[in-house]
């Protein structure tokens, strides 16, 4: 997936089956998110879920004699956290305004996976319209280093998730009772 430098928003990659929102910017201080459905075998005891990553831009891209040259991002370093049916509910919450911010009386979505706290905020932007999304992730043996990661969507971008929200909600949810997975064998059907 790329996106040209001068063109941000949202560029879905067929083979990668990823959304992702590029929003680079001259200055070099971008970011990137990119979204991806997790569906898992129906023998494993994993639950199904989406990923989000976001990571900061790299270089500033732009000209490079006659030809442009892309933003990067730094992908190696990016933040990960993973969305389950209430998390999409937060933020599908926000998104359809119900509620003012995901996460309530709190400050965002609290994730907590032993390693690392990460908050999830998720709130409507009425200064400037649109959305404003931003991950916080402390690691547990880092001290009070905090690494924060934030984008703003526009409305259309937020139509874009709020659609993507609804209909992974079904397929997170029950997509090995209906679609079992095609190593199944011959009669087996959902049960």
């Amino acid at each position: 997936m790329i996106a040209s430098n001068d063109t941000a928003g949202a560029v879905a990659g067929a083979r990668a089956q990823r959304l992702a929102f590029y929003h680079p910017n001259g200055d070099g201080n971008g970011t990137a998110l990119q979204l991806e459905p997790r569906l898992n075998r129906r023998s494993s005891d994993r639950y199904d879920c989406f990923f989000l990553d976001m990571a900061a831009q790299k270089t500033a891209g732009g000209r490079d004699g006659d030809r442009m040259v892309p933003a990067t991002f730094d992908w190696e370093n990016k933040m990960t956290v993973k969305l389950d049916f209430p998390d999409i509910c937060e933020l599908m919450s926000v998104l359809e305004g119900r509620v003012e911010k995901a996460g309530g009386q709190r400050n965002g979505i609290y994730h907590d996976n032993g390693k690392a706290c990460t908050i999830i905020g998720f709130h409507r932007n009425t200064e400037k319209g649109g959305y404003h999304l931003s991950l916080s992730k402390k690691n547990k043996d880092q001290g009070a280093q905090v690494t924060r990661l934030h984008m703003a969507l526009s409305e259309a971008e937020a139509i874009g998730l709020r659609c993507i929200f609804q209909a992974g909600l079904f397929f997170i949810t029950f997509h090995s009772h209906f679609f079992p997975t095609p190593c199944s064998r011959a009669g087996e059907g959902p049960g």
